[in-house]
């Protein structure tokens, strides 16, 4: 499973590289970054995803559940095709709304599930980081606990964490990014859900990160 893994992260990574340069309207136009300092002297910074405007394109909707509802279809190797791994593309945004990369995401659903981001954002950098995963359906158990049901239309407010144990790591940069170390969590905010299970919300991945 690890090798799948590992296999399906560098296509993900190469996807990653293509969306920076094909995807409608995003121009690599150097922003300043929206960063801010923290007390221990590290730095924190949010990339903030739109839904379902950001989403690029997803795999796997059987285990993916409403995470892959709704995107563009990514059709995997055939090697893959019966291992339990979701991988997302996504345009990705500064905490100010500004498009200024791409992102990548790569969950397995074994029992020891990992969840990756590789978020690339051309006039910068590249950052990886990786987590716990979080549990199969974890979103859709959420909602359903606050009214939802597949098929009908939903609205309301739910936070719901996807990184367990507290946060993920900042594993490694290039650019910018690089000799960092640090931190992350991802929550998604989920407003509505229509009748065909597609999310309207956002997913912010908050960074606190330093230097080595």
């Amino acid at each position: 499973m690890k090798i799948v893994f590992v296999l399906a992260l560098l296509i993900g990574f190469a996807g990653t590289l293509a969306g920076a340069h094909y995807v409608p309207g995003l121009e690599h136009t150097r922003l300043p970054s929206q960063t801010a300092v923290v007390a221990n002297g590290g730095r924190a910074e949010e990339f903030v995803i739109r839904l379902p405007i950001d989403r690029i394109a997803a795999t796997n909707g059987e285990s993916g559940g409403l995470r892959s509802l709704g995107a563009s279809a990514m059709a995997l190797p055939s090697q893959f095709a019966a291992e339990p791994l979701l991988v997302e593309h996504f345009k990705v945004r500064d905490s100010a709304g500004n498009v200024i990369g791409v992102a990548a995401r790569h969950w397995d659903g074994t029992a020891d599930s990992t969840a990756t981001w590789s978020v690339l954002i051309p006039s910068r950098g590249a950052l990886v980081m990786s987590a716990n995963g979080e549990k199969r359906d974890a979103l859709d158990t959420e909602l359903r606990s606050r009214g939802y049901s597949a098929g009908r239309s939903w609205n309301g407010d739910a936070r719901v964490s996807m990184t367990q144990d507290g946060g993920g790591v900042v594993n490694t940069g290039t650019g910018e990014f690089e000799g960092l170390i640090g931190i992350y969590t991802e929550t998604w905010t989920v407003a509505a859900v229509d009748e065909d299970g597609r999310v309207s919300g956002t997913i912010e991945l908050a960074t606190v990160t330093s230097r080595l």
